[in-house]
């Protein structure tokens, strides 16, 4: 029998946890994912101004999308945000998300939020440090997709450009991603854009993207990649760097939507990305076994 998906969560709590996710829309689930990382952001602000007491409101809202780049995007991010008036404010990232969407739908710019977002909407609720949005952006419409993003995010619109000259190259090679990165001018918080190279999967992937409304005057409408998509492109990720918080995101979502999951797809799809042993693994809530170490069980069932 798999274990608890948290080690350090008593068993017969974990269990009324998953039940209680169950009931949630994925709308509340979005805005309590909105609601921790407002309080992450607090909780970095009051570290900030206690190593940094005579700092500015630009310098600390500077420092503190600093803390929320990956290291891998640490050094561009940085040199694109210097300088900004950016606001020491918690992030919203509920907000930010329906902002992209509402202005991609209004350039008509086939869109689909994958990654963390989608993760919260079919799983477990939990803080973000970016956006990720997939693209199926025609060469002819990028100068259209600068125009869209060019009042509310800084980029370098020469990203944009590159990304569209490495599409072949993601097209025979899922190593390869063909992306850029924006980042919100007034938060700096950041935006990953991924333009689909036109693999079978990625067209899949649009054509079963599902809405969800989020209610009130701030509302909207976002597209979102279905629970079987998000497992299998997180799959693919962990494939190519193994990351405990990819296989956390695969478990929760697999517990939360469990017999609502259209496993005969998940199974074909994972042949077609090799990735079938992984989804093998993660079926049976365990992780797969790293170099020299035994398998690290999971889930609890």
């Amino acid at each position: 029998m798999a274990l608890q998906l948290a080690s350090d969560t008593p068993l017969h709590v974990e269990v009324e946890v998953i039940a209680i996710l169950r009931t949630l829309s994925a709308a509340r689930k979005l805005e309590l994912a909105r609601d921790m990382n407002r309080m992450a952001d607090r909780l970095a602000l009051a570290g900030i101004q206690r190593r940094r007491p005579d700092a500015g409101s630009q310098e600390r809202g500077y420092r503190l999308a600093l803390q929320r780049l990956t290291l891998e995007q640490y050094e561009h991010g940085a040199a694109l945000l210097k300088g900004l008036p950016l606001m020491p404010t918690p992030v919203d990232p509920l907000a930010l998300a329906l902002r992209v969407g509402a202005t991609l739908d209004v350039h008509a710019i086939p869109y689909v939020i994958v990654g963390s977002v989608a993760a919260v909407v079919h799983g477990e609720y939990r803080t973000t440090r970016d956006i990720d949005v997939v693209l199926n952006l025609a060469p002819a419409d990028a100068r259209a997709l600068v125009d869209a993003l060019r009042e509310d995010f800084t980029f370098l619109p020469s990203d944009i450009t590159d990304a569209l000259v490495r599409l072949p190259e993601a097209r025979a090679d899922a190593a390869q991603r063909a992306n850029f990165c924006a980042y919100d001018k007034v938060t700096g918080f950041q935006i990953d854009v991924y333009l689909s190279s036109g693999r079978p999967f990625e067209v899949a992937q649009f054509q079963r993207a599902q809405f969800v409304e989020i209610p009130g005057d701030d509302g909207g409408t976002l597209r979102v990649a279905s629970a079987e998509d998000t497992v299998l492109a997180k799959l693919e990720w962990y494939k190519l760097a193994p990351s405990d918080r990819q296989w956390r995101d695969v478990q929760a979502i697999l517990r939360v939507q469990d017999d609502a999951l259209d496993v005969t797809y998940l199974r074909q799809w994972a042949d077609e990305l090799g990735v079938a042993e992984l989804l093998d693994w993660a079926l049976k809530g365990q992780q797969p076994p790293q170099p020299g170490a035994a398998p690290r069980q999971q889930r609890l069932f």
